[in-house]
């Protein structure tokens, strides 16, 4: 975690942006095929509470399928 990075607003309308924009990226994923992945479904709950940024959801994503 950047530890100089801004942090995201906790306020109840931020959230419950951030929760409508998660709901309709899971049913488009969804359409697609998508399957549930506990792990993308965490950190996206930890991206809605505001306890991490977009940055920081993008790189645990795509740090799962760095290789080793």
């Amino acid at each position: 975690m950047n530890v100089h990075s801004r942090r995201p607003d906790r306020s109840p309308e931020a959230i419950e942006k951030r929760r409508k924009a998660a709901e309709q990226a899971r049913a488009a994923n969804i359409r697609q095929g998508y399957v549930h992945d506990p792990v993308l479904e965490e950190a996206t709950a930890r991206y809605v509470a505001g306890d991490i940024t977009t940055e920081e959801l993008r790189e645990e994503m795509l740090g799962r399928f760095k290789s080793a």
